[in-house]
């Protein structure tokens, strides 16, 4: 059976991250993920890592996360770094830049790469530039894959205002496209959990007028009307202030997912949200964030752990807007999950989750926590 070794550390500035690869000398990595502030100087640390001969999955990020037995996971201003020595063949690692490409066809090239490259691939993606339609790349995604195929990820963070993220690799940086991890699911096994711990609260409401992630009106009055009303908030207030109350959106399977809103049309009145969000959907206003939120993602990583145990690392993808409302009680739930599978466990707070839902249809989170096992078979040699 065959071990994965596995190191990980936080570093504060370029310097320091290279010389913490470098000095690992119990084993030699064939595998970096780095997850690093976009003020550490993105271009800079994609120049500086290409020399090292190592493939690496980069991310811009709100934040890093590195659990360990004592201290915080969270690590705000510093980039986290894990090394690994898988063999060659269980992985692939490749910066796709978007050029354009409408979104569909963009994850559809993402896809055809990853299913060229194994029969069987699992995904792990970041993707940069917040105006991406990250639903439609997944879609696009799927289609050129088997069914069922696992996809897991985020939008790559950044605190800036405006945001700027990017993604990067041994290969260079992009700031329109993905980075992509593809996993031979023969090899190693890649699952998870998707959770918010959100609740919808009220009535449900229609939407009565959409085009993709833009909202026109819901239950027919502009939609932005409707929300300032129910938050009793005004139009200065509406972007910092409807982040900590994400719209629940309910599928017609029965199936939930978060949407918050991302930008506003003043003049017309309506609201550009972080995820697709169809006509005649039905949603919910969902409560604030608050202990019950954090204790609901607790009991879902709970109650899925005894059935799923098996990991030899924990990838966890939490979005910025739930650092901002719970600060740092969030630690709570990263330290759940540390001590449930008791093995590595980094990440990143990102700007979009995305992983499968409870019946295993790949969808595009807001305010929510995608948490992913990497665990090699244990009849892999």
């Amino acid at each position: 059976m065959l071990m994965v070794k596995i190191s990980s550390f936080v570093a504060r500035s370029i310097e320091e991250l290279i010389e913490g690869i470098k000095n690992e000398k119990t084993f030699h990595p064939t595998l970096a993920l780095i997850f690093s502030p976009a003020k550490m100087g993105l271009p800079d640390l994609a120049r500086a890592v290409a020399p090292l001969g190592i493939p690496v999955f980069g991310s811009s990020s709100a934040g890093g996360i590195l659990a360990t037995p004592s201290g915080s996971p969270v690590h705000e201003q510093a980039a986290v770094c894990c090394l690994l020595d898988l063999p060659a063949s269980f992985f692939s690692v490749k910066l796709f830049e978007r050029n354009n490409e409408p979104a569909t066809e963009f994850g559809n090239r993402i896809g055809r790469w990853g299913h060229e490259t194994f029969s069987h691939p699992a995904f792990i993606i970041s993707i940069a530039n917040l105006d991406n339609n990250g639903e439609a790349i997944v879609r696009g995604i799927e289609d050129a894959c088997p069914e069922g195929t696992t996809i897991y990820g985020g939008f790559a963070g950044d605190v800036a205002v405006p945001k700027k993220p990017a993604v990067f690799s041994h290969t260079g940086l992009v700031s329109d496209g993905a980075i992509v991890l593809a996993f031979d699911q023969s090899k190693v096994s890649v699952q998870g959990i998707t959770t918010s711990g959100w609740t919808g609260i009220g009535v449900e409401l229609e939407i009565t007028s959409s085009e993709g992630r833009i909202v026109h009106t819901i239950n027919g009055r502009p939609a932005m009307d409707v929300v300032e009303e129910y938050l009793n908030i005004s139009d200065t207030e509406l972007l910092p202030v409807s982040v900590n109350f994400p719209m629940l959106l309910i599928r017609s399977d029965g199936t939930e997912v978060l949407r918050t809103i991302f930008a506003a049309d003043f003049e017309k009145r309506s609201l550009r949200f972080a995820g697709n969000v169809p006509q005649g959907s039905k949603v919910k206003f969902s409560s604030s964030f608050g202990y019950n939120t954090i204790d609901t993602a607790i009991r879902d990583l709970n109650e899925y752990y005894p059935g799923h145990s098996e990991a030899d690392l924990i990838l966890f993808f939490s979005c910025l807007a739930r650092l901002r409302a719970a600060g740092p009680l969030i630690s709570n739930e990263i330290m759940a999950a540390y001590n449930l599978w008791k093995c590595p466990l980094v990440g990143f707070f990102c700007c979009g989750e995305i992983g499968p839902n409870r019946i295993g249809t790949c969808e595009l989170y807001n305010d929510s926590i995608a948490l992913v096992q990497i665990h090699i078979r244990p009849d892999t040699e």
